[in-house]
């Protein structure tokens, strides 16, 4: 009886949503991602056409590695601006057209050609500011595809997330490269990056909102120095494109991320502690704590989530304790990692 009523719960919870799914369906088959213009290298113009107009964004873009990238190798004028924007050459000639109509004087001509929609479209570049994310990462992903950092791109959290690559990324310059008035407080890896922010943790921070506390904490990774770099940059533990990894981790899991820098808890130990073998994660808080050792609450109370009682009593009791003095229960159990020692079953040497 009781099977009969379960599958009839099921049936009904299912009749009653199938109008919602299906109509779910519907929006999403009707959103056609219109992909971008194939590259043609016959309208390739070399980037000194481009500077005639937009001399501020390629003289920015002259530092960077975007700059000497190319579209088609065989191609010497394929180069920068046009390996995204797309070729350049009916875009120019529809603008110099129009320019040189207004210094003969022929301004209502201009304004036609200007007006003209169809022409207009025609002579339209690729403009990122316009495209969805996920034309935008396709048109990254041509040349960055070919990246260990991005071979898991498709499917990670960033990308469910609806995120391009450009709300991490500067296309044509960082604001971490120098200037005249911030040469100090420059950072090599942002700009090489290029990314959006003065540093990497600025540029990760404006989604993780929370962490940003943790620079300030007592005890954090994110430590800084007289430049306000980073010592131990998110990207340090994190792979932001993508990861086989919990949590976008660069290892397999966290503790192997940890074991990175912390090898001498590695192991393997004689005798283990399980929860540091299950998870670095169970005691400590990676990015920040107010407690030392970054752990997730002061002893004892930290081993009294799991150790309520045992042989002798674990309940501090008394502010003069024992069991909160000093070093509260590592005092005696010191090796709370785990032991090698024949005699270190309880975790005391």
């Amino acid at each position: 009886m009781r099977i009969l009523k379960l599958v009839f719960v099921i049936f009904f919870c299912a009749t009653a949503a199938a109008p919602f799914i299906s109509s779910k369906l519907a929006a999403n088959a009707k959103k056609e991602i219109v992909p971008l213009p194939a590259q043609d290298p016959s309208q390739f113009v070399g980037n000194s056409s481009c500077a005639e107009c937009h001399a501020e964004q390629v003289a920015r873009l002259a530092p960077t590695a975007h700059h000497k990238a190319k579209a088609d190798k065989a191609s010497a004028s394929a180069q920068s601006c046009e390996s995204c924007h797309g070729g350049a050459k009916v875009h120019l000639e529809f603008h110099l057209t129009a320019q040189k109509l207004i210094k003969e004087g022929k301004d209502a001509e201009a304004e036609a050609l200007q007006n003209d929609e169809t022409k207009a479209k025609n002579a339209s570049m690729i403009a990122f500011d316009k495209l969805t994310a996920t034309q935008i990462n396709a048109s990254c992903m041509q040349c960055h595809s070919q990246m260990k950092e991005h071979a898991v791109w498709r499917g990670n959290k960033h990308e469910k997330a609806k995120l391009s690559c450009l709300d991490c990324h500067s296309m044509h310059h960082s604001p971490a490269a120098p200037t005249a008035d911030s040469k100090l407080f420059a950072t090599a890896q942002a700009e090489g990056k290029l990314l959006k922010r003065r540093t990497e943790a600025d540029t990760c921070f404006q989604c993780h909102g929370d962490v940003r506390k943790a620079q300030f904490q007592r005890s954090t990774h994110l430590f800084r120095n007289e430049n306000r770099e980073h010592q131990l940059s998110c990207s340090s533990c994190h792979e932001a494109h993508g990861s086989i990894g919990e949590k976008l981790m660069r290892t397999g899991s966290i503790n192997e991320t940890c074991y990175q820098c912390h090898t001498e808890k590695r192991g393997p130990f004689l005798y283990e502690h399980s929860p540091v073998r299950e998870s670095c994660a169970n005691c400590h808080k990676s990015h920040g704590s107010n407690n030392t050792a970054l752990l997730n609450a002061r002893a004892p109370m930290l081993c009294q989530q799991c150790h309520i009682q045992g042989r002798h009593q674990t309940v501090a009791g008394y502010s003069n304790s024992a069991f909160t003095m000093n070093r509260s229960c590592s005092t005696c159990h010191a090796a709370v990692h785990g032991s090698n020692h024949p005699s270190g079953i309880n975790l005391q040497r």
